[in-house]
């Protein structure tokens, strides 16, 4: 028998979102008339969780700024119902979130016309051998990622979802989570489900969905049958087998939602799947890279001002990424 392999945790980041999150968490936060509540709440967070989950790897994934262009061929109204802005001191603190990632050995990714979901996505989809993934995310059609070695840290609850507890958080067993979708729609994305139903409407006339897999060929063949036995209409299962929705679906509904909700055949460019691929596996060249830089920083910005103990606290501040660092580091020189 051969050696067993040695298990890897990675955290897997919404970068946007824990930076929308942290932003708006530390509103009142600044040194020098410039805001950096951002900038420190995230590595808080970051730094919390690492040590919690006992992390062994990051990786940071970030909206392009034409993130959702490829689902627009499919559904123009995507995401039509969110405000667009530009946030000077967001940005510019999301740049510096960037560049302490990358001498924290922070290993990171974006392209112009992906969405980090998708990028998550194939990364779980992807991953190593012995490697478990946490992803963290608001978005719960993530949860589709959900197997044995991937959870779902869901950052407005502040937990952990996977198999195990999914039951405690939602109403419908784990696999189904892309089913419920597609058909009910995505409210936070603008995307329109079958008209008149809901999940509670699944709930009510396929109960199955709450302990095993079911497919949509399942759920329609079951309308039907609910249909003729009962002997007069009902619209939203009637609905349902027709496809009809009051989204901009450009063309038949099933295949339409499928393709933009999921996960499983994430919408991305063949470059961006070859950068993920490398990002999972190539060892982190240490040239230009030094953790010094990340404490000339955090002297700049002010950050290292407001961490516990100050200049005195930055070793203990700094310990969970320095085994992060470390890591990495033996990586790279034993695969030179």
């Amino acid at each position: 028998m051969g050696r067993p392999i040695k298990r890897t945790t990675t955290l897997v980041i919404d970068g946007n979102v824990l930076l929308k999150r942290s932003y708006n968490g530390a509103k009142h936060l600044f040194y020098k008339d410039e805001h950096i509540g951002g900038l420190y709440q995230f590595y808080t967070t970051l730094r919390k969780i690492v040590v919690e989950q006992k992390i062994n790897k990051i990786v940071l994934m970030w909206d392009g700024e034409r993130g959702g262009t490829l689902r627009l061929d499919y559904y123009p109204d995507y995401k039509g119902n969110r405000p667009k802005f530009f946030d000077e001191s967001f940005e510019r603190q999301k740049i510096r979130i960037q560049m302490y990632a990358e001498d924290l050995y922070i290993r990171q990714y974006i392209h112009p016309d992906c969405e980090s979901d998708d990028l998550m996505a194939y990364y779980a989809l992807n991953k190593k051998k012995g490697e478990d993934v946490i992803i963290y995310t608001n978005d719960r059609d993530l949860c589709q990622m959900i197997t044995d070695e991937v959870s779902i840290f869901l950052a407005d609850k502040k937990q952990l979802v996977g198999i195990g507890n999914y039951k405690w958080y939602f109403n419908h067993h784990y696999t189904n989570a892309g089913l419920v979708k597609i058909i009910e729609g995505c409210t936070s994305d603008y995307i329109k489900g079958i008209s008149l139903v809901t999940e509670n409407t699944l709930l009510e006339y396929f109960p199955e969905i709450k302990d095993r897999t079911v497919t949509i060929d399942e759920i329609k063949d079951k309308a039907k049958l609910i249909i003729e036995e009962k002997g007069k209409p009902i619209k939203a299962l009637q609905n349902i087998l027709d496809g009809k929705s009051k989204g901009n679906h450009r063309g038949e509904f099933y295949e339409v939602n499928d393709k933009i909700i999921n996960l499983h055949n994430p919408l991305l460019t063949e470059e961006a799947r070859q950068d993920v691929k490398s990002l999972i596996d190539l060892p982190i060249d240490p040239d230009g890279r030094d953790h010094k830089n990340v404490l000339k920083m955090m002297l700049e910005d002010g950050v290292m001002y407001n961490i516990p103990g100050g200049v005195d606290g930055y070793v203990n501040w700094m310990e969970p990424f320095m085994k992060l660092i470390k890591k990495e580091q033996v990586k790279f020189k034993k695969q030179k």
